[in-house]
């Protein structure tokens, strides 16, 4: 089952959603499927736009997404 916010966006701060085949592009080429899993597994919020369609925030994916200089490295 995937969780899906339904958070209304007129609160808070506005959110550039994009859909899971951008995001996928945009975290280095991951197939949609995981962008899916990351929102399954609670990493990326969800939004549901549509009957089907869901989207994630463009932010949070960037967040996701960093060089491993900036995490130290590899343990």
């Amino acid at each position: 089952m995937m969780f899906v916010s339904r958070r209304n966006s007129s609160y808070g701060s506005r959110k550039t959603l994009i859909s899971l085949r951008d995001a996928a592009d945009l975290a280095g080429g991951v197939h949609p499927r995981t962008i899916r899993r990351w929102v399954d597994g609670g990493l990326l919020d969800g939004f549901q736009v549509g009957p089907r369609l869901i989207k994630v925030d463009r932010d949070q994916v960037l967040a996701l997404v960093r060089p491993l200089s900036q995490t130290g490295g590899v343990a």
